[in-house]
């Protein structure tokens, strides 16, 4: 995979985890949670419409998550250069190691939720970062 190819990929994930964080972020207030409440009830599968509201602590939860992940999604975009990439050879490493951080906790803290379903979304992301980074700290490590 062509570096360029690589910067684009990676930077596709950053928007998607920027919009994910965003819906997040929408879901602290009723009337604009509905898609985020979709999403719990597939990831608690069956779809039954459980939940059917977020509680008042909750919604503060979703705030905190989308601004954390809107965050953390125009970080790794503003990150994931070319130039960033060529001058800090080491920079997929890092986000390679941020990303299993983050993998590792989530799905531990799904796992104690009984939220597995979360888990299998995780996976998706990973699924967005790993092959992209992989390919970029090959072409680094080759001196391509």
């Amino acid at each position: 995979m062509s570096m360029h190819t690589s910067i684009t990929w990676l930077r596709i994930a950053c928007v998607v985890t920027i919009v994910t964080g965003m819906l997040c972020a929408l879901a602290s207030h009723p009337a604009t949670a509905g898609t985020w409440l979709f999403l719990f009830d597939l990831l608690s599968w069956p779809l039954n419409g459980d939940p059917a509201f977020f509680a008042d602590d909750t919604r503060a939860v979703n705030a905190v998550l989308g601004g954390t992940m809107v965050g953390w999604g125009a970080l790794m975009f503003l990150l994931v250069t070319p130039d960033h990439m060529k001058h800090n050879p080491a920079l997929p490493r890092m986000l390679l190691v941020a990303l299993g951080a983050w993998f590792g906790v989530d799905s531990v803290g799904s796992l104690l939720a009984e939220l597995p379903g979360n888990i299998v979304l995780n996976v998706g992301f990973m699924v967005l970062f790993i092959p992209p980074l992989v390919a970029i700290q090959r072409r680094l490590r080759d001196g391509a």
